[in-house]
């Protein structure tokens, strides 16, 4: 089959893919538990017909041009239990949970953590944990972090942005690979915050090593830590 009809195949799967897109609810529409579980399903059915139907050469064009890695790993991944957990860190807002709240202001975090206005713009993860850190698939894990923004400004709100990325460690080439990630921004005042929150995940996902990453950025700066879990029936 040469290329161009290979391309001209997969691209008449697209508008069937853009569709199942469309139904999903806008980023921040609040959802019952029935429409957030409906969400799930037909975000999860996107990506993992996406892997079953075009194979490799659909997961490119899906990912395009910058992302040809991971849309590779799409395409391979057909009919497996790989491909649910592609389709679970494309869709992980949707099985995840998230409170941020401040903990500490700007003057009581200075006194903490010994700031002086000539460090200029900080911003530290001081903890980040995942719990369990084995869990079987379609289980749940509990997020909990605590960071803090600073800057020599301290009265002024910032905006900060929290990201949570997946990441599937692949024993065949011996790397881990991105799988998705969800992020949440707000305007807060400095000082330290909280971030707890839950994530589940598709029954179907496969087992093995993963890697969950907080990111927080403000004020040009931005900091990261990661842990790592196993999911394995028990």
């Amino acid at each position: 089959m040469r290329v161009s009809t290979q391309r001209r195949i997969a691209l008449s799967l697209v508008p069937a893919l853009l569709l199942a897109c469309a139904q999903l609810p806008k980023e921040g529409t609040a959802l019952t538990t029935d429409q957030r579980a409906e969400a799930q399903k037909t975000c999860v059915a996107q990506y993992t017909a996406a892997g079953a139907v075009g194979g490799a050469l659909l997961g490119m064009l899906i990912s395009g041009g910058n992302n040809r890695v991971q849309g590779a790993l799409i395409g391979g991944a057909a009919g497996g239990a790989l491909a649910y957990s592609i389709a679970w860190g494309k869709c992980l807002q949707l099985y995840s949970d998230v409170n941020s709240f401040p903990v500490a202001d700007a003057r009581q975090t200075a006194t903490t953590i010994g700031y002086d206005p000539r460090q200029g713009n900080l911003v530290r993860i001081e903890r980040f944990t995942v719990t369990p850190a084995q869990v079987a698939p379609g289980g749940t894990l509990n997020l909990a972090g605590s960071y803090y923004v600073m800057s020599p400004d301290g009265q002024r709100d910032v905006k900060v942005v929290e990201t949570r990325t997946v990441h599937f460690y692949d024993p065949q080439e011996r790397a881990w690979k991105e799988l998705g990630s969800e992020e949440s921004s707000v305007t807060a005042a400095q000082g330290t915050r909280r971030s707890d929150g839950r994530t589940g995940m598709p029954q179907e996902v496969a087992e093995g090593r993963y890697r969950i990453t907080f990111k927080v950025a403000a004020l040009g700066r931005e900091d990261k830590a990661s842990q790592e879990i196993v999911i394995r029936k028990s």
